[in-house]
């Protein structure tokens, strides 16, 4: 008699997707959340009579209490789970989004952003561990890659979207209103449809030690750092810098939304060719090097070619953003990818404080943004040199 062969299930397969899906909308609503309030500033300095250093308070308090609650969000993604780590930090991170839009003085403002800050910060290390525990050396690359479409689809339409949204509805309170709905069903959707996975082993000091002990962890955090840097000082300056040029306001925004835009497909690609050409490292020293050649020499392109360095400048710097989030997952065990991406993320977002700041320092010092572009420039070449200390862990080379 023949005895038929079992059949193999794919339901392992199908619970990666749904978990890759839901990652993907949390992490949209997430950075649409966090880049709205961003849309609506001027109507907001208006109404409330802001001035424009606390204007800056209202968009930066959010990045650094990130900082702070990515280490405390690492441990908790390691120790008790994804699923209740993102539901406990996207529950926070909504209560302050929907903080944001009730009627109040500064201080109400600058507490629920501050609030939604912390909650954010939980859920971001999060989305490396899961990649971690539901996807291969093979394929992370290419789940890297989806999630982070939605961080910066969430962002571009968090801009964008907003500020249509509060213009039709005639209210920036409504226009805030709504992106919290839209973040309290994902987190919703989260708590509720994520698959189960293993269960989350005990996390002890000494494992703590360790792991902050390891030096690729801090060359992770730099490169992360220095994209994120020299990101926000263009997200901030690049503008600004043109319109010296003689390009017109409006053209020179262009530029900015041209530099962001190209950053949607330049998330996904980088890391899913990293997977097939089964090499790390050229995906994230080749960026990095990019930034430095384009930021010593947007000064000497004609007008006519800015695009193509609004363009290169977008590429790159989304390649390092989603190469540093796949390299936690590749430098480090399953059980220390939520303890490692959580240092990594907080040093980063460190360093999205910095360079605006920086850049007005040095603005206020210098008034010359030709000696500024040199030193992000400079700081993108040791960022690049950098990347060769940390070793290559794609499908080439030898795993740590």
């Amino acid at each position: 008699m023949n005895v038929p062969e079992p059949r193999l299930s794919n339901r392992p397969a199908r619970e990666a997707r749904r978990a890759l899906a839901l990652a993907w909308s949390v992490g949209f609503a997430m950075w649409g959340l966090l880049l709205s309030v961003g849309a609506v500033l001027p109507s907001i300095q208006t109404e409330l009579g802001l001035s424009f250093t606390a204007r800056s308070l209202v968009l930066a308090l959010p990045f650094l209490s990130i900082a702070v609650s990515a280490v405390p969000g690492g441990w908790l993604a390691d120790r008790r789970g994804i699923r209740r780590s993102v539901s406990l930090g996207g529950t926070i991170a909504v209560i302050g989004a929907g903080l944001r839009a009730v009627p109040g003085p500064l201080a109400v403002l600058l507490a629920a952003g501050t609030l939604f800050g912390v909650g954010l910060g939980l859920v971001i290390p999060n989305l490396p561990k899961l990649v971690s525990l539901r996807y291969g050396p093979r394929t992370a690359g290419l789940a890297t890659g989806i999630y982070s479409t939605g961080l910066i689809g969430g962002s571009v339409c968090g801009i964008y979207v907003t500020t249509a949204l509060a213009s039709a509805a005639g209210s920036w309170r409504i226009a805030l209103t709504a992106w919290t709905a839209l973040g309290a069903v994902t987190v919703a959707g989260w708590g509720f449809l994520l698959p189960p996975a293993d269960r989350p082993q005990p996390v002890g000091r000494r494992e703590y030690r360790r792991l902050l002990g390891q030096r690729r962890l801090w060359i992770l955090a730099f490169l992360f750092a220095a994209g994120n840097a020299s990101y926000f000082f263009l997200v901030g300056a690049y503008p600004e810098y043109l319109t010296t040029r003689n390009v017109p306001v409006n053209d020179a925004f262009g530029q900015l939304a041209l530099l962001i835009g190209t950053g949607i497909p330049a998330i996904f690609v980088a890391p899913t060719l990293s997977d097939r050409a089964g090499v790390r490292r050229p995906f994230l020293w080749g960026p990095h090097a990019l930034i430095a050649v384009l930021l010593f020499g947007v000064g000497s392109v004609p007008r006519e070619a800015l695009p193509l360095v609004s363009v290169g400048l977008g590429l790159a710097e989304m390649a390092i953003f989603s190469l540093a989030l796949l390299l936690a997952v590749d430098l480090f065990p399953p059980d220390e990818v939520g303890r490692a991406s959580g240092l990594v993320i907080s040093i980063a977002y460190v360093g999205a404080l910095l360079g605006p700041l920086g850049f007005g320092i040095a603005m206020d010092l210098t008034h010359s943004f030709t000696a500024i572009l040199a030193a992000f420039a400079l700081l993108s070449v040791a960022s690049a040199i950098a990347v060769f200390a940390l070793p290559e862990t794609g499908g080439r080379g030898r795993r740590p």
